[in-house]
């Protein structure tokens, strides 16, 4: 038995958790993006039966860039928890059996919010993550940092986009001993895969990304998406297509000796990697610098 197997061995799994990530090409109108919704939903059932977690990305219901009005478009798109989208897709949930998180544009009274919501099997609302570090000011900033839920037994972390780069969010999601984290995205690129690789090396967890595809207002969304273990190896990737990732996540609890010893292992691959790809280090911490400066303004 090699030292990676030993370290996380899936052969001895306590609980595995079936899912699907999505990247899909969106459409201006949000009454297409449901119309493909609803046919990825039921495609994934149809070929992967045993189905048990579908994931879209950020705001996944329109376009997350609009030209020059994207402003405008967000806030007419917004819908409250209880709207059109979140009824579909409770609806389509009880129907296959199958828990769906996605991304909307959430409408609260004045306020405007990026938000993922989790509907479980039974069609019930059973969590609403706020992204909380906007670039965008026409968002109003999320309170809670990360959002914990149960899929089955599966202890799960919601968290959106740039978010994950935060101090703050970093240290819940290592603190929080989670099985999986989803991370939604509208991401446009990840040269060299240095920033799934730094992830999947920091929060000893599976961790499912979904995201958007294609050209939107002007902008280019290569739709990258993945699924990697706590090992921080990436199980699962594709990019530049509509697509969708199908993957059983095979979930190990470990003694307090063997999981320290493993987190030891994966830090010092973290270390290694970001020396190999210092250029894509420095980048990053620039532009976190960019954006908390801009945030403070």
């Amino acid at each position: 038995m090699g030292l990676k197997k030993y370290l996380y061995n899936t052969s001895k799994a306590d609980t595995c958790l079936n899912i699907a990530s999505v990247s899909m090409i969106c459409d201006e109108n949000p009454e297409k993006n449901l119309i493909k919704m609803t046919n990825t939903i039921e495609d994934i059932k149809a070929n992967h039966s045993h189905v048990e977690l579908i994931v879209f990305g950020e705001t996944i219901h329109g376009w997350f860039f609009n030209h020059d009005k994207t402003a405008e478009y967000h806030h007419n798109i917004a819908e409250n928890i209880s709207g059109k989208t979140t009824q579909l897709m409770s609806e389509l949930a009880k129907k296959n059996n199958v828990y769906i998180c996605f991304g909307i544009n959430e409408k609260e009274e004045n306020r405007f919010y990026n938000s993922q919501v989790l509907v479980d099997t039974k069609g019930d609302v059973t969590a609403v993550h706020r992204k909380t570090k906007m670039r965008e000011k026409f968002f109003t900033p999320g309170e809670v940092l990360v959002t914990i839920a149960k899929i089955k037994d599966v202890k799960t972390g919601i968290v959106i986009c740039y978010d994950v780069q935060a101090k703050e969010v970093n240290k819940v999601l290592r603190k929080s001993n989670l099985d999986l984290i989803i991370h939604s995205l509208a991401d446009d690129k990840d040269p060299r895969e240095f920033g799934i690789g730094y992830l999947a090396r920091s929060y000893d967890a599976w961790i499912v990304n979904a995201n958007r595809y294609g050209e939107e207002g002007g902008h280019y969304w290569n739709g990258w998406i993945t699924v990697t273990n706590p090992m921080g190896e990436i199980c699962a990737k594709g990019k530049e297509k509509e697509q969708y990732l199908y993957y059983e996540i095979e979930i190990v609890k470990q003694n307090f000796i063997k999981r320290s010893f493993r987190k030891m292992y994966v830090r010092t691959a973290r270390v290694v990697h970001v020396i190999k790809n210092i250029d894509m280090a420095l980048t990053t911490v620039f532009d976190r610098f960019k954006v908390k400066k801009s945030n403070n303004e």
